[in-house]
């Protein structure tokens, strides 16, 4: 395991949590957030906060900003003592929840005036500020833009611009990238590291992306609440130096081969990759194709390095071996069982169940979509790619039939949706980028509503619904309401939702 709890000699300790524990009570139900929790960051340092969901990395946040206080443990920032003087360390740091509150009503300056009218900022101090957060984020050319117009990654650099209105030491960033395209991804990790270079800034930063955590300075792991290590990135992937392969046989669909692999002796992990199966193997496993793949004597296994990546999950599968907690699992990273499909809507054969072509969305003289035009053949995954505001989500409502297209033909299951909506939308389960879950609404409530909304009653409702919960591994939720599930397990329920 790596860790690294102590500070190197010379390098100021600005964050330290020590032995701090948190249980959150709802009715009879009692949930271990986090368990004796120890970290320090240095001064001057982004620090990746990373684990699955539920792991507690939210809680840990709100703790170190003073939102919450812990069951036992001490938390410092400064020296000052967050339980003691909570307002005192809110001063002096910045704290980005993953949901920050904008005001989509107000355009980008009246949000800055807000928060700095919020913030204490005295009026002749704000235009410096303002233009120095505006060139930083590139907000410059949109002060007139009403919040709620902005793009996804512009949404996200509006709400780091007004949390960072005063300058903080330190900055808490809760999963700032989810949800956000590639680029304003990129531009978003440049404003970070500006900061910690010309503004002396430390920032802590939860992320589910794990390219993202090897760019940080340090990375500590969190599971159930745990802490399984801390140190640089590189430093996770040194137990795994002669562990990692890649696996490839010809005239095998790569998915079938990966369930093969990821049951095989040895095996710790096996994820797709392109030409192959990557695979972790156990401590001590010895890599040999004939035990692997039986019977399959064309199976080339190459070496190759390990990364962060690698490390992480080794980390959290070896301590799920050794957790009371194992039945939970870590579903996330489990190969996708190979199943047929089950639907309660059959699907008749179609050769290309969609068919897009030559689709246009005009929005008054806005062409949101231009004349795009492709198909998805039975059985296939195609992924829609594009920067926030490309015309992937109109795209996508005009599949549901929420959107009617102003040109073109688009079909599902064999319906046109421009002249049979309704039949064409009984064969589409959809997600949408803001899930319609019931925040009042318990897990299994919800999935009871949209099971009946999808038609479902009697023996095939509760059916379907053990499914779910049994599938997305939601069943020790099933009692909890919407709004308290950590962001991760929102997706699952409502992409079980989309799938009743």
């Amino acid at each position: 395991m790596v860790h690294q709890a102590d500070t190197p000699a010379g390098e100021a300790t600005l964050l330290a949590v020590e032995g701090v524990s948190k249980r959150f009570r709802s009715g009879s139900r009692s949930t271990q957030a986090l368990h004796r929790i120890s970290l320090h960051l240095r001064q001057g340092t982004v620090t990746g906060l990373i684990g699955p969901d539920g792991a507690g990395k939210t809680t840990l946040m709100r703790l170190i900003a003073g939102l919450l206080l812990p069951d036992e443990g001490l938390i410092s920032v400064l020296g000052i003592d967050v339980i003691k003087n909570p307002l005192r360390v809110q001063r002096s740091l910045g704290y980005m929840p993953q949901r920050f509150g904008l005001y989509e009503d107000l355009t980008v300056r009246e949000n800055l005036d807000l928060y700095a009218d919020l913030q204490g900022i005295p009026v002749a101090d704000r235009p410096v500020r303002y233009a120095d957060l505006m060139t930083m984020t590139g907000l410059g050319p949109f002060p007139d833009r009403l919040a709620g117009k902005l793009s996804g990654g512009m949404k996200q650099k509006l709400g780091l611009a007004c949390t960072l209105l005063r300058p903080p030491r330190l900055l808490l960033l809760d999963e700032p990238t989810v949800g956000v395209d590639p680029i304003s991804r990129r531009e978003l990790w440049g404003i970070v590291h500006r900061l910690v270079k010309h503004e002396a800034t430390t920032v802590l930063l939860s992320t589910a992306y794990l390219d993202e955590a090897e760019r940080c300075d340090d990375v500590v792991l969190l599971h159930h609440g745990e802490v399984l290590g801390q140190g640089h990135p590189a430093d996770f992937c040194l137990p795994l130096v002669g562990r990692s392969f890649q696996v490839s046989l010809p005239d095998i669909p790569r998915r079938t081969l990966q369930n093969r692999l990821a049951q095989a002796p040895g095996v710790l992990d096996a994820t797709l990759q392109r030409g192959g199966i990557r695979l972790i193997m156990s401590a001590g496993a010895q890599i040999n194709p004939a035990t692997l793949l039986p019977g399959s004597p064309g199976a080339r296994v190459t070496p190759v390095p390990p990364r962060f990546e690698d490390g992480f999950i080794t980390l959290l599968k070896e301590k799920e071996k050794h957790s009371d907690n194992a039945s939970r699992g870590t579903p996330v990273f489990h190969p996708a069982p190979d199943r047929a499909r089950n639907s309660s809507v059959p699907l008749k054969e179609h050769q290309n169940p969609i068919v897009v072509d030559r689709v246009t969305k005009r929005f008054g003289n806005f062409q949101a979509v231009k004349e795009v035009s492709f198909s998805v053949s039975e059985g296939e995954v195609f992924g829609l790619l594009g920067a926030n505001g490309a015309g992937k989500s109109t795209t996508f409502r005009m599949l549901c039939g929420l959107l009617p297209a102003s040109d073109g033909t688009l079909r599902v299951a064999g319906k046109d949706l421009r002249r049979a909506p309704a039949e064409a939308r009984a064969h589409i389960g959809y997600m949408a980028q803001r899930f319609s879950l019931y925040a009042d609404l318990s897990v299994s409530e919800n999935l009871s509503f949209y099971s009946r909304a999808y038609g479902l009653s009697g023996a095939a409702q509760r059916e379907r619904v053990a499914w779910a919960l049994d599938e997305f591994e939601l069943g020790d939720y099933a009692g909890m309401t919407s709004s308290q599930l950590p962001l991760g397990y929102k997706q699952r329920l409502a992409l079980a939702a989309a799938l009743m």
